[in-house]
């Protein structure tokens, strides 16, 4: 039986982040998950220092995914409105009630085992647990030939298989959506 956990991403797991951003895929090891955070991503180079940054600041913008211990995933998960790159390229109204979902990967040796539908079920399960009202993933519409694997964002039919719903097409970046229910406190 696999062993999965959910871990908020803070600067005692930096190691194990990149780790996974080294090893998921070329655009991941460019990216370090914060081109969302500026207005225009040019420079690939000012990736690491910006997460260098964002964890001396104690910044935290998403999960670490362990399997058996070890960490293969990292999904991207923030306010929406921290996210400039995501809001202004898609003219989006303000709105702090929405978090973006807006990059999950997998290392190699963990895709193509159904983890990547686990691992958004558990990001959603700890979003709704902190109350978060909505999400939207900012969604990928792959070819059906397509190689995806150095891709960083979320596979449309991720988002479908979550129940989320198409809130904002387009012809290869949609917008999903997903208002999550405040858990129900025991009796």
């Amino acid at each position: 039986m696999t062993d999965l956990t959910l871990r908020t991403l803070d600067a005692s797991k930096a190691a194990d982040f990149r780790s996974v951003m080294e090893r998921a895929s070329t655009e991941a090891r460019k990216c370090h998950c914060t081109a969302a955070y500026v207005e225009n991503w040019k420079d690939p180079a000012l990736a690491a220092p910006c997460r260098d940054r964002m964890f001396a600041e104690g910044k935290s913008d998403g999960f670490l995914l362990y399997q058996n211990g070890k960490a293969v995933g990292w999904c991207q998960a923030a306010p929406r409105e921290s996210l400039l790159l995501l809001v202004r390229g898609r003219n989006l109204p303000p709105d702090r009630a929405v978090w973006a979902l807006s990059c999950l990967v997998l290392v190699p040796e963990a895709k193509g085992l159904g983890l990547s539908h686990e691992f958004l079920r558990l990001v959603l399960a700890e979003l709704r647990r902190r109350g978060v009202p909505r999400v939207q993933a900012f969604a990928c519409r792959y070819g059906a030939e397509e190689d995806t694997s150095t891709f960083v964002e979320f596979p449309e039919s991720l988002c479908r298989g979550a129940g989320m719903t198409l809130e904002q097409d387009h012809p290869m970046r949609p917008i999903y959506g997903l208002a999550l229910s405040r858990p129900t406190p025991p009796a």
